[in-house]
C-alpha cells in the first residue's frame, strides 16, 4: 500500500523537524520532515516500514529517493543510499541495524574534515563544552557539526538531510568504532550496520561525463530554468485557460526533485518564507491582480556542475526574477520587484538498452530554489 504524497506533507507538518532531539527509531526526509518509524524492508523504488494503527501495525512504502537517513533507538543510522536495492538483502540489513546498541560515550559528527569526536558533553549551547577521551576540556560550535549521537541513545542532526546525506556515509565507518558490543543474549556478532553490509558502492566504477557530455547538460540545465520561468508565466497569465494553467504547473513540477521548496520574499514583509514548490505554483495562478508578469534575466551558473560521492553532479543556477502585479486592464501597477534566486541542479546517471547494449544516459532535475537577494 502506498501513501498519497498530500497525505504525508499534511501529516509531516504536524512533526518537529530536523534540529530537535529523538532517542527513537525515526527516518528523515529530503526536505527535513521526520517519521517516528521503522523501515523494514527497500527496493530500487520504495522503501517499506511499519506504522502503529491501534492494536495493529500496517505495512506501508513511500519513494525511496524521498527518503534519506535513519537512526535506531540508540543514535546509530544507516544512510538509505547505501542501502541494498534487493529485498531480501535490505530486511537482514535492517534487522541487524535496528538491533544493533549504540556508543558507550557521546559523538560529535564534525563535517570540515569529516571526523568523529568521542565526547562526554559537559554544557550544550550555540557551542558544545565537553570532555576529551583523555578528560582534557575542549570545545566546538554547532555550526560546525552534522549531528550528535548523544550515549543515551538520542540523536540530534543539525543539518539538512539532503547536505547530511553524504557526511553521514563518509562518517558512517567512523562512528561504528565507538559502538557498543552486542549484548550477550544476541548470538550473532556485531555487526557495520550504519550501512549496508553489500558490495562496496565505491568499487563500482562511476560514469563520468565527457567534456562534450558537460558542455551539452550544463546548457541543458540552463533551458530547464528557462522553461520553468516560461510555465511562471502561463501559469499567472489570466489569457490562458484554468485547464491550460493547471498544465502548467503540472509540466513545471515535471523538471524538479520531488519535495522541492522554494523560497519567497515580499516587500510588504521581512524574512523569507519556504514553501512546498506546487503550493506556491496553486498560489501563483490564484493571485488578486489584474494581470501579472513573471520573467527571469541573467541566468548564469554560480557554482560549476560537480561530481560527489554519490556518482551524481551538482551545481547551482542563478537568475534575477522580475514580478509585476497589474491593476484591471493593466493600467497601474500595483506591486512589483526582483528578487536574485538560486536552483540547484542535480545531473544522475541512468542506463538505457539500445540495440541491446547498455549505454549511459543523464537526467536534469532541478531542486529547491532559495532567495540570494532582493531588490
Amino acid at each position: 500500500m502506498k501513501i498519497n504524497s498530500g497525505t504525508i506533507i499534511l501529516f509531516l507538518a504536524l512533526l518537529v523537524g530536523s534540529g530537535a532531539l529523538y532517542a527513537q527509531e525515526r527516518f528523515y526526509f529530503r526536505n527535513g520532515n521526520t517519521f517516528p518509524h521503522r523501515i523494514v524492508e527497500a527496493n530500487d523504488k520504495e522503501i517499506k516500514f511499519l506504522e502503529p494503527k491501534g492494536d495493529a501495525t500496517i505495512r506501508r512504502g513511500i519513494d525511496r529517493e524521498n527518503v534519506v537517513v535513519a537512526f535506531n533507538a540508540h543514535g546509530l543510522f544507516i544512510v538509505i543510499k547505501d542501502l541494498s536495492a534487493d529485498p531480501e538483502t535490505s530486511r537482514k540489513s535492517l534487522e541487524k541495524f535496528y538491533n544493533a546498541t549504540g556508543p558507550s560515550t557521546d559523538l560529535l559528527i564534525k563535517s570540515t574534515p569529516i571526523e568523529v569526536i568521542p565526547a562526554t558533553i559537559r554544557m550544550e549551547n550555540d557551542a558544545i563544552n565537553y570532555l576529551t577521551e583523555d578528560n582534557k576540556p575542549a570545545s566546538i560550535n554547532k555550526n560546525d557539526l552534522v549531528a550528535i549521537i548523544y550515549q543515551d541513545g538520542r540523536h540530534l542532526l543539525l543539518k539538512d538531510p539532503e547536505e547530511a546525506e553524504n557526511l553521514l556515509t563518509a562518517a558512517a565507518d567512523k562512528v561504528l568504532k565507538y559502538s557498543k558490543p552486542a549484548s550477550k543474549r544476541n548470538n550473532a556478532p556485531p555487526t557495520k550496520v550504519v550501512t549496508a553490509p553489500q558490495p562496496v558502492p565505491e568499487k563500482t566504477k562511476q560514469p563520468v561525463l565527457s567534456e562534450q557530455e558537460y558542455k551539452e547538460y550544463r546548457q541543458k540545465s540552463i533551458t530547464k530554468v528557462e522553461q520553468f520561468s516560461d510555465y511562471l508565466q502561463v501559469i499567472v497569465d489570466r489569457s490562458f485557460s484554468m485547464n491550460e494553467r493547471d498544465l502548467a504547473i503540472k509540466n513545471a513540477l515535471q523538471l524538479f526533485l520531488p519535495e522541492t521548496q522554494i523560497e519567497v520574499s515580499s516587500k510588504n514583509r521581512k524574512g523569507v518564507t519556504k514553501l512546498p514548490l506546487e503550493m506556491y505554483l496553486k498560489r501563483l495562478k490564484m493571485l488578486p491582480y489584474g494581470n501579472v508578469q513573471i520573467k527571469w534575466s541573467q541566468i548564469e551558473y554560480v557554482s560549476e556542475l560537480k561530481q560527489e560521492q554519490d556518482g551524481n553532479y551538482y551545481g547551482t543556477i542563478v537568475g534575477n526574477q522580475t514580478f509585476t502585479g497589474y491593476g484591471e486592464k493593466n493600467q497601474n501597477i500595483l506591486y512589483s520587484d526582483i528578487t536574485k534566486k538560486s536552483v540547484r541542479v542535480k545531473l544522475e546517471a541512468y542506463q538505457k538498452e539500445i540495440d541491446g547494449q547498455s549505454k549511459t544516459n543523464w537526467t536534469v532535475l532541478l531542486g529547491n530554489i532559495g532567495v540570494v537577494a532582493d531588490e
